[in-house]
């Protein structure tokens, strides 16, 4: 069994470090980590592991160096090990969607890779148990991939090998989108029910099913077969009267409404290509110039 070093005991490094530890996808040799403490922490999540300074570092060829630090510190980490170890039949891979494998680049003779989980990292016990089936990207070096979609499966997860060319800042962008602006959106939708006089806990119930109903069909059938609504209808006067109504109570909460707005026309002539959706696009580009 390949050994594991792990640098970044944070919320991704001890779902990780757990799963691979329990699963028996690696052998936790060391775990290092900005304090002594929370090394400490770590490893006790973690279940295995000598907690070491990352200059006590020394793993041999064929071991696993894991880099889950914050995206700003990868290549500042990768730059401090490259001085206590040599590269040479490493492999070496961070779990950063958005980076790419240029701030490894100090550690070049290793074989080297990006590993990101698809997933919200809040709370490491409930990630642990609720990995079964997350989709985790690699990019990176054959030889590491070799090694790294294996473990991938042990843990539950599915690997899922993205080419060399694609830009990890677009593929991080659409993840923020599909997670974290959805949230948002969400919070938009709460606070269009407040300005109505809805308090959040029944507008959550209301929102709920339909909430549900509709990522259903979006992963099911695709953005274009699931949309509907009033733009979907051609309604222009239902989004001139709510963009009104939004306006008078927040103008940001319109802006957004407008925006998204001149999005969902374009899906909706994609849906509905014989449909007359002119009064809508005027409806909406009066919207944008007011």
């Amino acid at each position: 069994m390949a050994r594991l070093w792990i640098i970044g005991p944070g919320a991704v490094g001890r779902t990780l470090g757990r799963l691979f530890h329990i699963r028996g996808a690696f052998e936790i040799a060391g775990i290092a980590a900005r304090t002594a403490e929370r090394a400490q922490a770590g490893r006790a999540f973690i279940g295995a592991g000598e907690v070491i300074e990352l200059a006590a570092f020394s793993p041999r060829p064929g071991d696993v160096v894991m880099l889950s630090v914050r995206d700003e510190a990868i290549g500042g980490v990768a730059a401090r090990l490259a001085e206590v170890v040599d590269p040479a039949g490493l492999i070496v891979f961070h779990c950063s969607g958005a980076r790419d494998l240029e701030t490894l680049a100090p550690l070049r003779g290793a074989a080297l890779a990006a590993l990101h989980p698809v997933k919200a990292f809040a709370d490491p016990a409930r990630e642990v148990a609720t990995f079964a089936g997350v989709v985790c990207t690699l990019q990176g070096d054959p030889a590491a991939l070799d090694a790294l979609a294996p473990a991938v499966r042990t843990i539950g997860g599915e690997p899922v090998a993205l080419e060399a060319g694609v830009d990890r800042r677009l593929y991080h962008a659409g993840a923020v989108f599909a997670s974290n602006y959805l949230t948002t959106l969400v919070q938009a939708a709460l606070d269009a029910h407040a300005a109505a006089g809805i308090g959040q806990a029944d507008s959550l119930r209301i929102l709920a099913p339909i909430l549900r109903d509709a990522l259903g069909a979006i992963l099911e059938r695709g953005p274009v077969q699931a949309l509907t609504g009033p733009i979907a209808r051609g309604d222009a006067a239902t989004v001139a009267a709510q963009a009104e109504g939004l306006a008078a109570h927040d103008p940001g909460l319109a802006d957004l409404y407008k925006e998204l707005g001149r999005r969902t026309l374009d899906l909706s002539r994609r849906k509905s290509p014989d449909r007359d959706l002119t009064a809508l696009a005027q409806v909406l580009a009066k919207l944008a110039s007011d």
